[in-house]
């Protein structure tokens, strides 16, 4: 008598396998660049190209948190950053310039200027159960001239497979954000 895997064990394997593997972010990091030296940051509004209208708010509060919590860098309040935008004439984050980048760094007094896009902001709805997923695009420029010196993509998938086939242990989109985040900022805050 052979030896038989039933196949819903094949499938839940398979699938630990696909989901259980935590991502990394790919990250640039201009090599000319002394993080020491960027003490205060501007966050601007992040894009949004996720099914969720207000992803991007969330995912902007997030971060600027995340940020803060360092006790490294400092931010200003968005509406300073508002204010500053406006009075460039900028609309949209496609309008920024190297010129523009410069002359809100000295407005604002701050050494890099953060861009930011969400990708996806969802829950995803399989067979096995629910899970959250994030996927964000970060980037700072150096406001002294203008060039991106760090940049960092990274997509986050909650929960576990085994604990959300038996309906317990899934993660939040709230939970996934904060993880996604702060594997982020953990790749731009140095000691």
């Amino acid at each position: 008598m052979g030896k038989h895997i039933p196949q819903g064990l094949v499938i839940i394997i398979c699938m630990a396998i696909n989901f259980g593997c935590a991502s990394k972010p790919k990250i640039y990091i201009n090599p000319n660049t002394n993080f020491g030296f960027i003490k205060r940051v501007a966050v601007l509004p992040f894009e949004n190209l996720s099914s969720d209208r207000f992803a991007h708010k969330k995912m902007r509060d997030v971060f600027v948190t995340s940020l803060l919590a360092t006790e490294v860098i400092d931010v200003p309040e968005l509406g300073d950053v508002l204010k500053v935008l406006e009075s460039q004439g900028i609309a949209s984050p496609q309008d920024i310039t190297s010129e523009i980048v410069r002359a809100v760094g000295q407005m604002l007094g701050v050494q890099g200027i953060v861009l930011g896009t969400v990708e996806e902001y969802s829950i995803n709805r399989t067979a096995a159960g629910s899970f959250p997923e994030i996927a964000l695009t970060l980037r700072m420029l150096d406001t002294k001239t203008g060039n991106i010196i760090w940049s960092v993509s990274h997509t986050e998938k909650g929960g576990r497979v085994l604990p959300t086939i038996f309906g317990f242990g899934e993660s939040t989109l709230s939970e996934a954000s904060v993880k996604a985040v702060e594997q982020i900022v953990e790749t731009l805050v140095y000691e």
